[in-house]
């Protein structure tokens, strides 16, 4: 509960910076307003980070995982839809687990379970986005 509050307390002071900044730049330079508001999204991705992910109700964990992170981290979800995994439909939790046993950066013993004849070919100890980025998966162009 303290990291819940703690965490919606750090949100509502990015916002409130964001909604000030805003109200003073009214009028002046659209530059300085993309600034400030990539500056209140980093600082709200920062906390998250170091947070984890915040607490969900039960009626929230029914929404998939893009309804908020095309919000929250919209350039991942991007990369997801346009790769092969957003083609066929690969939902996030299949890679990094439900709200129970999420992983911000799943183990490999995950990829394999739909790509088990890598696990022949992999290095071990070498984690399969190292030769292939995570969410560019990109399709063969032939």
């Amino acid at each position: 509960m303290k990291r819940r509050w703690k965490f919606g307390v750090s949100v509502l002071a990015c916002l409130g910076v964001l909604s000030l900044c805003t109200a003073a730049l009214a009028g002046k330079d659209s530059s300085i307003m993309s600034k400030v508001e990539k500056a209140a999204t980093a600082a709200i991705k920062a906390v998250m980070e170091e947070e984890g992910h915040p607490k969900v109700s039960e009626q929230e964990k029914l929404i998939p995982c893009f309804e908020c992170h095309k919000d929250a981290t919209p350039e991942i979800v991007q990369e997801w839809f346009d790769s092969r995994h957003g083609i066929a439909n690969v939902k996030c939790y299949q890679c990094h687990g439900t709200f129970e046993d999420m992983e911000k950066v799943p183990s490999d013993d995950r990829c394999y379970v739909c790509h088990a004849d890598a696990k022949n070919h992999t290095e071990p100890g070498k984690a399969c986005w190292k030769c292939h980025p995570a969410h560019k998966f990109p399709l063969n162009k032939k």
